[in-house]
């Protein structure tokens, strides 16, 4: 899961981002800005639920993607793009290599049970290799990520009422309220350890009342297994054990979720430690540490430039959240991105919220 600190905020400028971005790809300026520039690196994408319309009506539509556009994107990517596995790319770099402009890694976060039976299909159709980052913990517990717990019990409840302690009264009548509401709760909920989560999401559920059953959205270990032995291309990695805050929750604690993320891969799945991924893709250096002291080869978290290449460090390695158009992959996926947005000039980025 990614949730930016100002969730609107963010993506209002998203949109506009966007608009920009296809205005620069349809109009060539992005294709002469990689001809004149001659740009090096890979971009590093995020995916997280390809969920079918039944399972979709329970999950965040932040944390989804349509199967339908997911397998246009992936057809994209295997025509026009160089598709890479991230081992193949943090070897790259270990080793002082920048790959050519349009090459592209592929990331899952959280371990949704739709990234074996959808996602994990259709990249095999492609030859595509990707990496899961499993949130281990809530792969032992079958349990859904708190996000669209939330987001379940909003859509579902049967009351439109809520009182917790740190907020106060809530009116969920209005679609407005909502949003507010999930705005709101989602700032209780993210920086929360598991515990604190927990009984904060029972008792929402205890007032709120769904209607509904919430089904199981995160596969189990048989079935992270089943993705290993069917799906050599598809590489598992871990994102702690329960998608906590590591900026958050220092020492110990992190050291926990960190190291017990480890344990559970080699205990579940004989995996060595490789790939890891910062909750929220947020971290501090004594986080990037803790990574480095238990094994791992490699995380990725909030950093920038954008483009992997030599100078990168492979353990915190950017990516770029998972395009909601076509228009937006082919951009992003290009070697254009971010760079030609400086063709817009400073005003002008400014204004679309652009960095």
């Amino acid at each position: 899961m990614h949730f930016p600190i100002d969730k609107v905020m963010r993506e209002a400028w998203t949109q506009r981002r966007e608009y920009a971005g296809a205005m620069m790809y349809w109009s060539g300026a992005a294709r002469l800005f990689e001809k004149v520039m001659r740009p090096s690196g890979a971009i590093i994408l995020m995916y997280h639920s390809v969920a079918d319309a039944k399972a979709a009506s329970f999950i965040d539509p932040a944390n989804r993607i349509d199967p339908e556009l997911f397998e246009r994107q992936m057809g994209f990517l295997s025509r026009y793009r160089h598709v890479v596995s991230l081992s193949a790319l943090v070897a790259d770099i270990t080793a002082g290599s920048s790959p050519r402009a349009g090459s592209v890694c592929l990331t899952f976060d959280d371990g949704y049970l739709d990234n074996l039976t959808i996602a994990a299909p259709i990249l095999e159709k492609h030859r595509l290799p990707a990496t899961l980052y499993l949130a281990t913990g809530y792969v032992d517990r079958g349990e859904a990520q708190w996000a669209d717990v939330l987001y379940w019990l909003l859509e579902f409840r049967t009351r439109d009422r809520l009182s917790l302690d740190p907020v106060g009264t809530i009116d969920l009548a209005s679609k407005q309220a909502r949003l507010e509401a999930s705005r709101t709760l989602h700032g209780l909920l993210l920086p929360a350890d598991y515990e604190n989560r927990t009984r904060l999401l029972g008792e929402i559920q205890r007032q709120l009342a769904p209607s509904a059953a919430l089904p199981r959205l995160t596969m189990n270990w048989n079935e992270a297994r089943n993705l290993r032995d069917r799906y050599p291309l598809f590489e598992i990695g871990g994102h702690t054990r329960d998608h906590v805050d590591l900026r958050k929750h220092l020492g110990a604690p992190a050291d926990a979720q960190i190291r017990g993320c480890a344990d559970d891969l080699r205990r579940e799945l004989g995996l060595e430690p490789k790939h890891f991924s910062f909750p929220y893709s947020r971290w501090r250096p004594e986080n990037r540490q803790a990574v480095v002291d238990a094994g791992w080869t490699s995380a990725v978290g909030e950093s920038w430039p954008i483009r992997v290449g030599s100078a990168s460090d492979r353990f915190t390695l950017p990516r770029v959240e998972s395009p909601r158009t076509l228009t937006d992959l082919r951009f992003k996926s290009s070697g254009a991105y971010p760079g030609a947005f400086s063709l817009l000039g400073a005003a002008k980025r400014d204004r679309l919220g652009i960095q």
